[in-house]
């Protein structure tokens, strides 16, 4: 249970410092006007974690399954945005909402482990798929 609550520590820390990076770079974009749909829903998905680890550390597991499901509606509305999606983006994606869908069941059984690692491997899921994303766009540049 020790290790449970040092990881989630840990994740709140990443999230709190993602969540800093994502708001400078929301404002960057949000200067002439509206975010673009796709960032709109990145930034959901940041919402949806911090609720999703709130509901993990706080024993309130209704509000983390419900977040984990509104993450994998979230994802499926993403790839929409994907012009052409690259094998690997199909896979981590995949992944993501498989993940998703892992955590949405841990919370229901309120299972905090499950759950706690759940969430972990979907922020690794994030910040590869991000990386991926970046390394394809970095070409166009």
């Amino acid at each position: 249970m020790r290790r449970a609550v040092l990881g989630c520590l840990w994740l709140a820390f990443f999230l709190v410092i993602c969540s800093a990076i994502g708001i400078g770079q929301e404002k960057a974009a949000n200067k002439a006007g509206t975010l673009r749909s796709n960032q709109a829903l990145m930034r959901n998905k940041l919402v949806q974690m911090n609720l999703i680890l709130e509901g993990i550390t706080l024993d309130k597991f209704e509000q983390a399954a419900k977040s984990a499901e509104t993450l994998k509606m979230i994802s499926r509305a993403a790839s929409w945005h994907i012009v052409d999606p690259t094998p690997r983006y199909k896979r981590l994606s995949m992944n993501f909402q498989e993940q998703a869908a892992d955590l949405e069941r841990h919370a229901k059984e309120q299972n905090v482990d499950a759950a706690t690692l759940d969430l972990v491997r979907i922020n690794v899921t994030c910040t590869q798929c991000h990386q991926h994303m970046r390394e394809i766009a970095a070409p166009r540049k």
